[in-house]
């Protein structure tokens, strides 16, 4: 057995004094990982005290018009004007810019009620959601670790889980006979779960159907999490919540699940991975956050960990991605430009949900309960799906998502409402002829 770095000791004993549960959940990699004390704090050090020459960083800097301008490219420099050399080009911090985390954590208790009063972490910035869910994998998965999902996921779970850390999946039918969410399978899957250690996935507003839970619904799966907790079991509940703020439907729950999880319990530690990519329509930007429910002690300990993580693979998320989501969220306008993008998709929305029931396509497919996101998913009463897909590919240059034999997921919010009846019109020609 590899022998563990002191600083990596030093942080499993601080973080076993504040948060033993946490520690017990730490994989392996996870117990072994820190942030050395190199180049990154020796750095540090220099930009506080180095007010002569700083010869630490890994940049270049130019000093033939002013005194040490970071050195670029005029090409691109001109297509982001109105920033500075340093918010385009320079490092981030590990964790993130300190004024975005800080910016962030104020617009989760804005847009979470039930977060008031609870204790959360300060978000962490990932490059990307998927880089977030890598990192909460590496922290804490082992392999054979057991993993509870439903059966209906965002297909980069398995990568990042299954394949990529050897967990073992759990799932249970994501719907009951009423087209509900299925928490009486969800709390008998629990009731079946490993003693000792269990991570489990929730995902609202779901892809790939679009479903948003209730706020009864919310307080069963807590009360059922809370249940499987009270028998000793660990549980790190990750709750994917990358489409937050798109609900079309008043009768469910307008927040994350996380507001509920945090401080429910001892056993449970809830973490929430959500972004600036759908949030913000910021897909491309790569800029995304990790947030706890602990508090500052076992934080500590814990962010020296991801960012040791971080420091391993990505160094960091890009700077200017970071700058140009924070000033948007500083701009005037901001929130009156997010309400009309949300308009818009609420009126897709609303229409698809309208034209994909029409009685009249009762007999070709089943239409999945859907509230918010992106999506609209099909289940074909005959149809193979992955047919249908290549058939509306190559016969009328419609692209659809085939999810195992009989799912098609159409994605509405690239679809203007005035295509929307063609578009499935032609599903519905392609099922037929087949």
């Amino acid at each position: 057995m590899q022998v563990l770095n002191p600083l990596a000791i030093q942080l499993n004993e601080q973080l076993r004094d504040a948060a033993p549960v946490v520690f017990a959940l730490l994989s392996e990699l996870g117990k072994r990982i820190y942030l050395p004390k190199g180049i990154l704090s020796q750095t540090a050090e220099a930009n506080t005290a180095a007010h002569r020459f700083n010869a630490t960083r890994a940049i270049a800097l130019d000093f033939s018009q002013d005194m040490g301008d970071m050195m670029h490219l005029p090409v691109s420099r001109e297509l982001v004007p109105e920033l500075s050399l340093e918010n385009i080009y320079g490092y981030a911090p590990v964790l993130g810019q300190q004024a975005l985390r800080e910016a962030w954590q104020t617009h989760l208790l804005n847009e979470n009620p039930s977060l008031a009063g609870k204790t959360f972490s300060l978000p962490i910035v990932t490059s990307g959601m998927t880089h977030g869910f890598s990192l909460l994998a590496e922290l804490f998965v082992d392999n054979g670790d057991t993993l509870m999902l439903p059966d209906k996921i965002w297909g980069n779970y398995r990568l990042i889980f299954e394949s990529k850390a050897g967990a073992t999946l759990q799932t249970y039918p994501f719907f009951n006979a009423a087209s509900d969410f299925n928490t009486h399978g969800f709390r008998e899957t629990l009731a079946n779960a490993p003693d000792e250690k269990l991570l489990v996935l929730l995902n609202f507003p779901h892809n790939p159907t679009g479903y948003a839970i209730t706020e009864t619904e919310a307080r069963q799966i807590v009360d059922a999490i809370v249940a499987c907790a009270d028998t000793g079991c660990r549980i790190l509940v990750m709750v994917d919540d990358a489409y937050a703020g798109l609900w079309f439907d008043a009768a469910v729950m307008p927040e994350s699940l996380f507001g509920l999880l945090a401080g429910c319990h001892p056993n449970v530690v809830p973490v929430k991975i959500d972004g600036a990519t759908k949030e913000e329509y910021a897909w491309g930007l790569r800029v995304a956050f990790i947030t706890f429910g602990l508090g500052e002690t076992p934080m500590q300990p814990l962010e020296q960990k991801l960012s040791g993580l971080i420091r391993a693979n990505t160094s960091g998320a890009a700077q200017v991605s970071q700058t140009l989501i924070l000033a948007a969220m500083k701009t005037p306008g901001y929130a009156q430009q997010k309400r009309r993008n949300y308009g818009t998709l609420k009126a897709r929305a609303l229409k698809v949900k309208a034209v994909a029931s029409d009685a009249k396509y009762a007999e070709l497919w089943e239409v999945y309960p859907s509230h918010a996101g992106y999506f609209i998913c099909l289940n074909l009463k005959s149809a193979n799906a992955e047919t249908v897909r290549q058939r509306l590919l190559m016969e009328h240059s419609i692209g659809t998502i085939a999810l195992g034999e009989t799912e098609l997921r159409i994605a509405y919010s690239c679809l203007d409402v005035s295509d929307i009846e063609t578009v499935f019109a032609l599903i519905a020609k392609v099922i037929e002829t087949l």
